[in-house]
């Protein structure tokens, strides 16, 4: 047992190790692991872009890596418990969720569609897609996802009156469109922007849905929220801050575009930056109940369980709620 004196001895060694350390705190910590999965390399992702780039993952006591999962694959990857947060569609997220995956979304960085169904110019009107075939990344992916209804709202049927192809990457369905492998392709921004350069034809911009959609969300798994709150908080407050870099440092969200999301040329580089920075990507990305409502009526189209679903069963507003309470966002948007 330890005698008086000794504990004395003690207490005493202890106290002069807080005065003589006065900075230690969450900053001096050991930055915490987290795994950040992305599902394509194209400017929907741009918010993760810049927040990593910018080291803001770090300066919020935070070791992010950041992993490429494609499309659909990610979100299996997520639910298995590979990934700790992800940046993807929330229409692919809830897809999951409906049919019970534990994956909550927490934030929406962009609210519109940044899809096109791209075709080769012999395709004038919807009429001419009867009997061909229509290229998507990967069947659950949302290429696949956005692109049943529409078909569904020209009186197609996705089932029968056309052949939906699994094509992979971007490049590889607008490569497949050009070469005449295929009558047609939902392309992502800026993969469509290249081929309309290149001659091939926009046949329906789904931008002009006009419906708020959750297109770029974070997401975690109630079960990781439990566990790791802090951790969820400190990623998105180096979020939240990296759309504040991206909005008003156009030198740093060029350079991490030009490093993560697969554009080279610096016409389109300063063409995507000036597009994003003022029309797409949301100063603070709060998620509504409207727009995941809206998605689950449009995965309803094709997964009729989606229907009886609300909106409140998939997203948790309490960890924007809390930085919005405490003054986080108001420091960043005074």
């Amino acid at each position: 047992m330890l005698n008086g004196k000794l504990i004395a001895t003690l207490l005493i060694a202890a106290g002069y190790f807080l005065i003589a350390k006065p900075g230690l705190d969450a900053a001096d910590a050991p930055a915490k692991k987290l795994r950040i999965g992305y599902p394509s390399h194209s400017a929907s992702m741009y918010p993760i872009y810049v927040t990593k780039e910018a080291k803001l993952l770090e300066k919020h006591g935070l070791d992010g890596e950041m992993i490429y999962v494609q499309g659909v694959q990610m979100v299996q990857v997520h639910v298995a418990g590979q990934l700790d947060v992800t940046t993807t569609s929330g229409l692919v997220t809830l897809q999951s969720s409906v049919s019970g995956a534990d994956l909550i979304l927490l934030a929406n960085s962009i609210d519109m569609h940044l899809m096109k169904l791209t075709t080769h110019p012999g395709i004038n009107g919807p009429a001419d897609l009867k009997g061909k075939s229509i290229a998507v990344t990967r069947f659950g992916s949302l290429t696949d996802l956005i692109v049943r209804p529409l078909l569904v709202s020209w009186g197609l049927d996705p089932k029968k009156d056309v052949t939906l192809l699994q094509i992979g990457s971007q490049r590889d369905i607008a490569t497949a469109i050009a070469l005449k492998k295929v009558d047609a392709g939902v392309l992502s921004f800026p993969t469509s922007y290249y081929a309309e350069r290149t001659g091939l034809k926009t046949l329906y911009d789904f931008t002009e849905s006009g419906s708020e959609i959750p297109t770029t969300t974070v997401a975690i798994s109630r079960e990781y929220g439990k566990k790791n709150r802090d951790s969820v908080l400190r990623f998105l407050r180096a979020y939240l801050e990296g759309h504040k870099r991206l909005l008003t440092d156009r030198a740093l969200s060029i350079r991490a575009l030009r490093k993560y999301g697969g554009i080279e040329d610096d016409e389109t580089l300063a063409y995507t930056y000036d597009l994003f920075s003022t029309r797409i990507v949301r100063r603070i990305p709060t998620i509504t109940t409207q727009s995941v409502d809206n998605a689950l009526k449009l995965l309803g189209e094709t997964m009729p369980k989606a229907k009886e679903r609300k909106a409140s069963e998939f997203i948790d507003t309490s960890y924007m709620d809390e930085l919005e309470r405490t003054g986080f966002i108001k420091s960043l948007w005074p």
